[in-house]
């Protein structure tokens, strides 16, 4: 069986060529374009699959087209070689290279046939050759192109409008038209070109405009001018250089000191922050950049343009166009005083502009005492009108006994009145404008009249109203107005105008006395007068009502209620039905501390941990040499070789998968959906390394992005939805634009990838599932075009990892512990390791000619790419950090993810016959953290082992950290132990810690050994909080169980000594969260208090378990403030952030007089301390799903935080 292919020269397939595509193989043998010879038997499939080499194969997705071009280019650069070296017979060539016609070349044997020739109807035809002439279309082009190739892109865009200007209704022009718009642009086109294009583009209407155009700008493109070729050159791919943010933030700061001394002017800061904090309803140091921008031009700021927009986005830490508003107005008060500092004189301006603004006089004041309460009767004649409107539909029959007694007291009063007004008649002045006043009333409808008469014969009643009536009355109203606050929320704060609209009956009777009101106003009257003024300039009748049906809602949700005190009173708190009272402490004056946020504020320094636990694929290396990865919803950036991290902060929830695109800058990040918050959707962010600039965000998600892929040098990105059809999506990332989808329809995916070599394939894999798939760019489909075909090979249940090389070779590591190799882009196996891993396989990786592969037994392994695939060397790392889950590797250095969420690297050995050969491990890991629910955190004074605070998880974890170094210390891991809560000794070398199950454990520290001192099932119930008392003899113990147990240190009869139980300290209604200790001796015992949610706080005598008086404690100053429900903090519980989530943890730093406090909605909010009033603004920050702990570092410099079920370390820092 013979075969052998033509050898004339093509470039092109003609389209007659490609019309002969469909024809049968007879009827191409009767016109000759078959290319076998006669005596030939081999079909084209057996050709295909056994006579070629598979250098030769036809890769998947690539057209015909594409295939005879590469085979032309390699012919004609042949024949120029040939030219070269003088020898033009073919024939001869091929005699030496034993390829003559005669004589044709031995087959190699047939194999089976590669993923990448599979197509879908399976028969292969396409695969035929054929005498493909030159393509005339080209030849076109290339006529055109030439003729255009002088003319600018400018030049070419107004022949489009003389085109549309020339043109009719239908888009066509004549010849004559073409050569006009040509001539009017000073465009020669040849009389040939001219004759193309008409033959081209003309219809019986006329030459097309829009396809003309197209055809042309096309051949402009091609015309290789500096311009055209710039449209397609793309710089966004190319990485920009690091700015250090200190450097930014001098710039900026430049800028601004350089506007106000160029335009000789100043900032007006506290009229900004006045309007800042009126935005900031939430009190949370934040508003929106609208608000900003607005709140600029409305106070006539010197602040515009670029750089108002460049300070905005720079107080805008996350990127959610929202800013931090004491941050923006920082900037601007070191410019200021940059600028005034450097210029002196500079400093008065503020005077200056106040001296020369005019002095505006109200409206009000233009206007006399009779039009003034004239004007005023007319509003409250509207108010109470409308208020008994509103009082007729609640209480008709309360009403009807109210306007009858009502109508009794009138009648009695009517005498009176009348004198009263025959009086004030005789007494008045200016008796014509009296007169003018009756003519108008006279000229009034009687019914109008009426109604104003009665409603002045109520005004008047008030009037006649003694003292005690107003003062008894008052006194009734608090009283009901008590008794219905513990059925209604507290309302919001009264803005100015809401408070001005309330008109009190005192106010009437003000009112009223228009020309004896100078001489009868008391010290009260001085205020009201204020009131009348300002209702003048809002004479809306309806604002009045509204206040009135205000304080008849009722509201679902119970009150959180305050009471101001003065020095020695209490404060009042009130939540759930339950009321808790402080004393304020001795000589404090809550009047003087301050509403505006500190001037300290919290930056993100440094994450610990590594989300390995439960995400494959997450580790990467960059073009600059960085290590990316995430944990909760933040991405690491780190420099090894500095020892610094950068951090990418815009998700809003957890992170599941990271894809880094070919270039080594672009990234691709995705999310989960939120179960509490649905604003918090699943999608995917793109963004770049080198500025942290999101690009594009694609949305249409349903639960969570599973997995994400990059195909190799393409803007393309594949994703899986986590839905139970489990969705395939296919993206194009310079648009942002959805390209494909389609359903996997498996129960689990577990990882997907683009091979390298042919970039649109793309295989998944998962739960009894391995597919290869293909992507039609063009007809913006996603196809299945193979299976594996296993043979007599062992199939999996799960197929965890998949890992391409540059050759299109496919590896795979499944739950067997197998390894197998599926060369070039096929669907066989061709190589395999069977049980590498005692379990399953987590990952793989190539390096140079070797596979190394990692498991969950915590070995790597090096195997040679030979065919007996020889293992030559092996690497364990501690059981402590569990499973191998990642392998990524940068120049000669190793890196290692493991599934205890902890990363360690190696240098890779350059001797022996392996890169393992020799190797050890770097003895202080990247990075350490937990994989399960943490919230044990303390800070330590002293440590043998030079960390500074440790947490402990219920994974049985306990880290030690260094927060100068920012690197993980030591490690501790008790199995079957579930740690909730954690403090340590002064020295660090006593550690308590308590359990999920309540068992309660001191461990002793000595050096790097530790031993278990006590361990003890104390309860049933969960141990929330342990606290060491001052002198570390004492340990209390609080949980779910509602009660306080207290261990203390005691001697024994043979002179050792224990720790034994005290006893319970009984009266909480709820679970004990927060315990604090009395920093000294109290009356020759330590006190003690501690909180609850409800909230709830009592307080103790760690010696005689006796509950204390809060009046005993006024004067204490405690070890610790975590209690998080004081008189010192009673302010987070009157915020906005309460009412939205819960307050899970506070610490106090009382040096620096801050407060810090973590929710449950993942904020960390920095306070002034003490935080005790209503109002109070705070910095607000987020880095976690949700916050258990937070500690100050200390010396003050540093925050530390946990999260909870995100196992997340974060320390901020105190800048």
């Amino acid at each position: 069986m013979k075969c052998s292919l033509l050898k004339e020269k093509f470039v092109h397939i003609s389209p007659d060529a490609r019309y002969r595509y469909g024809l049968s193989r007879d009827e191409r043998q009767k016109q000759g374009k078959l290319g076998y010879n006669d005596g030939d038997e081999c079909s084209l499939e057996d050709h295909y699959l056994g006579s070629k080499d598979t250098s030769d194969s036809m890769p998947l997705g690539q057209s015909q087209a594409q295939i005879y071009n590469r085979n032309a280019d390699k012919k004609i650069q042949r024949n120029q070689n040939q030219k070269k070296n003088g020898s033009n017979d073919t024939r001869t060539l091929d005699r030496k290279r034993g390829k003559s016609p005669y004589n044709p070349p031995m087959r190699k044997p047939k194999r089976s046939p590669q993923a990448t020739e599979l197509t879908d109807n399976q028969t292969l035809e396409g695969r035929k050759t054929e005498n493909v002439t030159v393509n005339a279309e080209d030849k076109t082009m290339l006529l055109i192109s030439d003729n255009v190739s002088e003319y600018s892109r400018q030049r070419m865009r107004a022949l489009q409008m003389s085109l549309r200007h020339y043109s009719n209704v239908d888009g066509r022009i004549s010849v004559k038209e073409l050569n006009l718009a040509c001539q009017d642009n000073a465009i020669q086109l040849n009389s040939r070109v001219v004759q193309i294009l008409q033959g081209k583009f003309e219809d019986q209407h006329g030459i097309n405009i829009d396809k003309l155009f197209q055809y042309l700008s096309e051949a402009h493109s091609r015309s290789g001018r500096d311009s055209v070729m710039a449209m397609h050159l793309r710089n966004d791919l190319e990485p920009h250089m690091d700015t250090n943010p200190e450097e930014k933030d001098a710039d900026l700061l430049r800028r601004l000191e350089e506007l106000l001394v160029k335009d000789n002017t100043f900032f007006d800061i506290e009229a900004l922050r006045l309007a800042f904090q009126l935005k900031d309803r939430q009190k949370t140091g934040k508003i929106s950049n609208d608000e900003v921008f607005d709140i600029v031009a409305l106070k006539q700021q010197p602040l515009y343009g670029a750089l108002l927009k460049a300070l905005v986005k720079r107080c805008d830490l996350d990127n959610h166009n929202i800013v931090s508003w004491p941050e923006f107005l920082s900037f601007l008060e070191k410019a200021q005083k940059n600028a005034w500092r450097k210029y002196p004189e500079m400093s008065s301006l503020p005077e200056l502009m106040k001296s020369k603004t005019p002095v505006v006089p109200e409206a009000s004041d233009m206007l006399s005492n009779q039009t003034k309460s004239r004007l005023v009767n007319r509003l409250l004649k509207k108010g109470s009108i409308n208020r008994a409107a509103n009082l007729n539909k609640k209480e008709k029959s309360v009403e009807e006994n109210k306007e009858n007694e009502t109508k009794e007291k009138l009648a009695q009063h009517e005498e009176t009145e009348e004198q009263k007004e025959n009086e004030k008649s005789k007494t008045l002045p200016q008796k014509e404008n009296q007169e003018s006043e009756k003519k108008t009333t006279e000229e009034k409808p009687e019914g109008r009249k009426k109604d104003e008469e009665e409603s002045e014969e109520k005004i008047e009643l008030k009037v006649k109203r003694t003292e005690k009536e107003d003062t008894n009355m008052k006194i009734e109203e608090e009283k009901n107005q008590d008794k219905e606050n513990n059925q209604k929320i507290d309302q919001e704060e009264k803005t100015e105008s809401d408070k001005i609209q309330e008109v009190s009956p005192r106010d009437i009777t003000l009112v009223k006395d228009t020309d004896n009101s100078k001489k009868n106003l008391t010290d009260d009257s001085g205020s009201n007068e204020n009131q009348i003024e300002v209702c003048l300039e809002n004479p809306k009748t309806e604002d009045i009502t509204d206040n009135v049906e205000e304080k008849d809602k009722e509201f679902p949700k119970p009150p959180i209620n305050d009471s101001g005190c003065s020095d020695g009173d209490y404060l009042t708190l009130t939540k759930n039905g339950h009321t808790v009272e402080f004393f304020k402490p001795v000589g404090y004056d809550t009047e003087t501390v301050k509403l505006e946020p500190p001037e300290a504020r919290l930056k993100l320094d440094w994450v610990y941990g590594y989300r390995g636990n439960d995400c494959r694929n997450n580790i990467h290396v960059l073009a600059n040499g960085e290590l990316v990865y995430f944990i909760s919803n933040i991405v690491v950036l780190y420099d090894k070789e500095h020892h610094k991290q950068r951090h990418y902060k815009e998700h809003t929830e957890y992170i599941k998968c990271i894809a880094l695109q070919s270039n080594g800058v672009t990234i691709a990040t995705g999310q989960v959906c939120s179960k509490h918050r649905p604003q918090n959707k699943p999608h995917i962010r793109i963004w770049r390394s080198d500025t942290l600039q999101t690009t594009h965000v694609l949305e249409e998600f349903e639960k969570s992005v599973m997995c994400l892929a990059f195909s190799n040098s393409e803007d393309i990105l594949a994703a899986v939805d986590n839905t139970p059809d489990k969705r395939l999506t296919v993206w194009n990332i310079s648009s942002g634009e959805l390209i494909t989808e389609t359903e996997v329809n498996t129960e689990l995916i577990c990882d997907i990838s683009f091979n390298k070599k042919y970039p649109e394939l793309l295989v998944t894999s998962g739960k009894e599932h391995l597919q290869w798939w293909k992507i039609y760019e063009e007809s913006r489909t996603l196809q299945p075009v193979a299976q594996p075909q296993y043979d007599n090979y062992l199939k999996a249940k799960f197929i965890i990892f998949l890992e391409h090389n540059e050759k299109g070779d496919l590896v795979t590591g499944d739950s067997n512990g197998t390894i197998y190799i599926w060369a070039d882009g096929g669907n066989k196996i061709t190589n395999f390791v069977k049980h590498a891993h005692d379990g399953p396989v987590f990952a793989l990786m190539f390096y140079k000619n070797y596979i190394l592969s990692g498991g969950r037994d915590g070995i790597v392994y090096c195997w040679q790419c030979n065919k007996n695939m020889d293992n030559v060397g092996e690497l364990q790392i501690p059981r402590s950090e569990g499973g191998i889950r990642m392998l990524q590797f940068h120049d000669d250095t190793f890196f290692i993810g493991t599934t205890m969420n902890s990363m360690l690297s190696a240098e890779l050995s350059t001797k022996g016959n392996s890169p393992l050969f020799g190797i050890q491990l770097d003895p202080v890991p990247i990075t350490q953290g937990h994989y399960d629910d943490l919230r044990g955190l303390v800070v330590m004074h002293e440590s043998q082992l030079g960390g500074d605070f440790l947490t402990a998880g219920t994974d049985g974890v306990v880290c030690w950290f260094n927060t100068e170094r920012r690197d993980p210390v030591c490690k501790l891991m008790l199995k079957g132990m579930q740690f909730t809560c954690v403090d340590s000794s002064f020295d660090g070398k006593n550690v308590v810690l308590g359990t999920k199950n309540g068992n309660l454990v001191i461990l002793k520290i000595e050096g790097e050994s530790s031993s278990e001192v006590f361990n003890n099932k104390i309860t049933k119930d969960r141990i929330d909080c342990v606290r060491f008392s001052p002198d570390y003899t004492i340990i209390a113990v609080g949980g779910h169980d509602c009660s306080i147990h207290m261990y203390h240190f005691e001697s024994k009869s043979d002179g050792s000594f224990a720790w034994e139980m005290k006893g319970k300290c009984v009266g909480h209604r709820d679970p004990v969260l927060d315990i604090d200790f009395s920093a000294d001796l109290f009356h020759n015992h330590f006190l003690l208090r501690s909180c609850t949610n409800t909230p709830e706080i009592l307080y103790w005598n760690a010696q005689n378990l006796d509950e204390v008086d809060m009046t005993e404690c006024r004067e204490v100053s405690w070890m610790t403030e975590k209690c998080k429900i004081t008189a010192s903090n009673i302010g987070l519980w009157w915020s906005k952030l309460e009412q939205e989530g819960d307050i899970n943890c506070v610490d106090v730093y009382t040096d620096s007089n801050l407060i810090v406090m973590g929710d449950s909605c993942g904020n960390v909010c920095l306070y002034r301390y003490p935080c005790d009033r209503k109002g109070m603004y705070c910095h607000m920050y987020h880095g976690h799903a949700a916050v258990h702990n937070v500690s100050f570092s200390r010396d003050g410099h540093y925050v530390i935080s946990v999260g909870g079920k995100d196992s997340c370390v974060i320390q901020w820092k105190i800048v």
